[in-house]
């Protein structure tokens, strides 16, 4: 097993080797960045697995097959914008605009360190804000959103 040390890390975080944080990201949709993204799930990349077994051989092996799609969610800040309701409303009413979709990771000094790009994006399901008198919390809108390909660029 290859064990990574500080300078080898240097490469993506573009920093003193740390570790890329969970808390700097930015979303970009179609090139353009989206403000108030509190939270992002769904982050995943799947294969279905085929069973086959050569001739006579008692062994089953496996091979990769078919690449299953995805599904992001994305919380972001209750506004007066409208982008998501919008976006998953056109969708229903039978004009699926895809989109793509990158989550961008920041090292330490707020540039860009890595990005996650999604293909063929477009919203499946859009919730909008739970309220309750009792909290003083942001209310938020969330947007699952299908997509077909996913790509990693580093450094």
């Amino acid at each position: 097993m290859e064990k990574f040390g500080r300078d080898q890390l240097k490469g993506t975080t573009k920093t003193q080797g740390d570790f890329n944080q969970g808390h700097q990201f930015n979303i970009e949709i179609d090139g353009v960045i989206v403000g108030g993204i509190h939270k992002i799930d769904g982050i995943q990349y799947e294969y279905d697995v085929i069973e086959y077994q050569d001739g006579d051989s008692m062994t089953t092996h496996y091979r990769p097959g078919r690449a299953k799609p995805g599904k992001l969610t994305i919380e972001k800040d209750w506004s007066s914008t409208r982008e998501f309701f919008n976006w998953r409303d056109a969708c229903i009413k039978g004009k699926v605009d895809r989109k793509s979709i990158s989550v961008i990771f920041q090292n330490d000094a707020g540039e860009e360190a890595s990005r996650i790009n999604f293909f063929d994006c477009y919203p499946n399901k859009w919730t909008g804000p739970e309220l309750n008198a009792r909290s003083s919390a942001h209310a938020t809108e969330k947007i699952e959103i299908v997509y077909e390909r996913i790509e990693l660029k580093t450094g």
